[in-house]
């Protein structure tokens, strides 16, 4: 076996065992990184024709939300809404990209500190975005 054959070889079992579950370019997409901790909530990924609702439940001790929304090249259709411990909608918002580059930052309204819930709805969405409430 030649050298070649055995470097494609691993380098695909290096990409199989990942975890990733969709390859673009040697690069992982549609398959958005979470974290969360009580004072931070944090959504990022590369996307490219990404159709999903994603619904996150975060324990936090915020009352509200300053909400931070990076977008490079960023098209198609996002959408947040936040939901505090009581299930009342504190914030919801509508992103519609064109190619470009977006930065977005908000206040959401007054919320009760608890559970959250944390639900993005991404339409056709290409591009890397950073989602960060804190």
């Amino acid at each position: 076996m030649s050298s070649r054959a055995l470097a494609v070889g691993l380098a695909a079992v290096l990409i199989f065992a990942s975890g990733c579950k969709n390859h673009h370019c040697n690069s992982c997409v549609n398959d958005p990184l979470v974290t969360k901790d009580s004072l931070v909530f944090g959504y990022s990924g590369d996307f490219v024709n990404y159709f999903a609702t994603d619904s996150y439940f975060w324990f936090t001790d915020l009352h509200d939300a300053y909400v931070t929304v990076d977008g490079l090249k960023f098209d198609g259709v996002l959408r947040i809404q936040i939901y505090d411990s009581f299930n009342f909608l504190i914030f919801d918002e509508t992103f519609f990209g064109n190619g470009g580059n977006v930065i977005y930052k908000s206040l959401s309204n007054l919320g009760a500190p608890g559970l959250w819930e944390v639900v993005i709805d991404s339409t056709n969405v290409d591009g890397y975005l950073q989602v960060v409430l804190n």
